[in-house]
């Protein structure tokens, strides 16, 4: 289940975006989360295997319509594993249409010579700085059509996370990209908002970076972890070629308003 647990942890997480359900003897067996990223908010949740089909799960997502924090909302994605029978199942009560599916991705050595580097112009990486905000808006604007706002929002949730980095794509001096990496379960080192200036793509920048990633946290002992969109066939590719293999597959509907 992806449950976003650096902004449940964020200390600027608002309080009508959590909710929750205990047993008689206190112990918690549903719960629903929204997230929001400017305009466009995402819901997740689950409900304990034991205490499925009660309704619980309907109650929780009521409560969070009747909190009002979805109003302003101009897109809600409800998100489910492909694999989840009942899930799949409550979305079919809900006015909704599917969207996309994810690929969760973790990185396995079993592919010869995936971390070789080609030759080439060197490629780096740097940490964010509050001066590169209007280079990643661009990029995430060009990338993957998000608004100044919620790119602005995404990187408020970022600064008082310990255990999320934003970094920044370097060759030649010029900052050409960016990618984030969220430490927040032990042991993972997961990549995200990984994007290449349109005008540098296909020259091996976001290849080189990856290769770079992975062996760093490689030698760190952490298991790496990658999510793309199924119909994203070129960047499935890149990173099957760089030895990340999909675990399990993420189904996104959108609510209709």
């Amino acid at each position: 289940m992806k449950l976003n647990e650096d902004l449940l942890r964020s200390d600027t997480r608002s309080d009508n975006f959590d909710y929750f359900r205990y047993d008689a003897d206190g112990a918690l067996i549903g719960f629903l989360a929204l997230y929001g990223f400017g305009d466009q908010f995402e819901v997740c949740g689950m409900v304990h295997p034991d205490c499925r089909r009660q309704g619980l799960f309907t109650q929780l997502w009521n409560e969070a319509l009747a909190s009002g924090a979805l109003d302003t909302a101009e897109s809600i994605l409800l998100n489910a594993p492909k694999a989840s029978d009942s899930a799949a199942a409550w979305l079919r009560t809900l006015h909704c249409r599917y969207s996309f599916s994810e690929y969760e991705m973790k990185w396995q050595d079993d592919v010869p010579g995936s971390l070789d580097e080609a030759p080439g112009t060197p490629v780096s990486y740097r940490p964010f700085q509050p001066e590169d905000f209007p280079t990643v808006a661009r990029l995430y604007a060009d990338g993957f059509e998000m608004k100044e706002s919620e790119v602005s929002s995404m990187i408020d949730e970022e600064r008082p996370n310990a255990s999320r980095t934003r970094s920044m794509i370097v060759r030649r001096g010029e900052t050409v990209g960016t990618l984030v990496l969220d430490y927040d379960i032990p042991g993972e080192s997961s990549i995200f908002g990984l994007v290449v200036d349109d005008a540098y793509r296909g020259q091996g920048i976001g290849r080189s970076i990856l290769r770079q990633v992975i062996r760093s946290e490689r030698e760190r002992g952490q298991q790496i972890l990658i999510g793309v969109e199924t119909e994203n066939e070129h960047a499935l590719r890149l990173y099957e070629s760089c030895g990340f293999r999909a675990y399990t597959v993420q189904d996104y509907y959108e609510l209709k308003r």
